[in-house]
């Protein structure tokens, strides 16, 4: 009797352990690919466009400074360009909405998060932003209004209405939409970790030096160690 509840016990344990790795992997939900390069200045240049010409209608990106657009590489981009994007911002400012928080509330029920983080704080990253932002349908049981329905979103009732106007665009607009959301994906990948290509680089150097000191050290103590028997 002992040993058929501790037997009992430990299925119990494994089941609530496997749903619990279900629940984290998200059910089993695929997200489309995004195609990004975060290496690319031209989608990088044509997602900051989209991101300052749409998204920023709402969302902010606090962390990411005008100045700071001008101090990476990648992006490429120069004074006269970031005093574009500026406007009347400081240089030091961060990327923010001029939506007041409450007209958000009033308008959408609450106020769009910031937008500096969001591919690594949530599941999926940058696929998971791509397939958002493409994911919008109408409700076929009609409870979810549209441009609120969307396949990817937790529940799938989202208060971001339709940014890129993906619901019922025309054939002809796939690719051009498509785009958008691969490009603006791509530059929120890179605003989140705007070092990452820098590492990487420095990565391989570090990598080789390693493998050279490893083949110093074999031949070292092959050396050391040939007389002795």
């Amino acid at each position: 009797m002992k040993l058929k509840s501790i037997l009992l016990s430990a299925a119990a344990c494994v089941a609530m352990l496997t749903s619990g790795l279900a629940f984290a992997s998200g059910g089993g939900m695929v997200f489309k690919h995004a195609d990004t390069d975060v290496t690319s200045q031209a989608q990088l240049l044509r997602g900051l466009t989209v991101f300052t010409d749409t998204c920023m209608g709402c969302h902010s990106a606090k962390y990411i400074t005008y100045k700071g657009l001008m101090d990476y590489p990648e992006l490429g981009i120069s004074r006269a360009m970031a005093d574009e994007f500026r406007g009347d911002n400081a240089l030091s400012s961060g990327l923010h909405t001029e939506l007041a928080p409450e007209d958000a509330v009033e308008s959408y029920g609450k106020v769009p998060p910031d937008l500096s983080l969001v591919v690594p704080g949530r599941r999926g990253g940058v696929d998971y932003i791509y397939s958002l932002l493409t994911g919008y349908a109408h409700d076929e049981s009609g409870r979810v209004d549209d441009g609120n329905y969307n396949t990817y979103f937790p529940g799938n009732r989202t208060a971001m209405p339709d940014p890129l106007g993906w619901l019922d665009h025309d054939a002809e607009d796939t690719a051009e939409l498509e785009q958008q959301a691969h490009d603006v994906s791509a530059f929120l990948e890179f605003i989140a970790d705007p070092h990452q290509n820098t590492r990487r680089d420095l990565g391989v150097y570090v990598m080789g030096f390693l493998l050279l000191l490893t083949l110093v050290l074999f031949l070292l103590k092959r050396e050391v160690w040939k007389d002795v028997h």
